[in-house]
């Protein structure tokens, strides 16, 4: 959610716990925050790269008239 003065409130919910955590976090920390999610989730990729074959088409995925 955007705050009006120029910061976003950060929620995070989680279902096993039942709880939710709040905090309000400016625009440098939101930027900084997605960048290290981003950066992480790569360098996690990368870490067992596969580099997949191009798949074939199917022909079962059409509609039977």
């Amino acid at each position: 959610m955007e705050l009006a003065h120029g910061a976003y409130r950060f929620e995070l919910s989680c279902w096993w716990h039942k709880e939710t955590w709040t905090k309000d976090v400016t625009v440098a920390e939101t930027a900084m925050l997605v960048r290290e999610f981003v950066d992480q989730a790569l360098a996690a990729a990368q870490a067992g790269a596969v580099v997949p074959s191009p798949r074939r088409p199917v022909s079962d995925t059409t509609l039977q008239a």
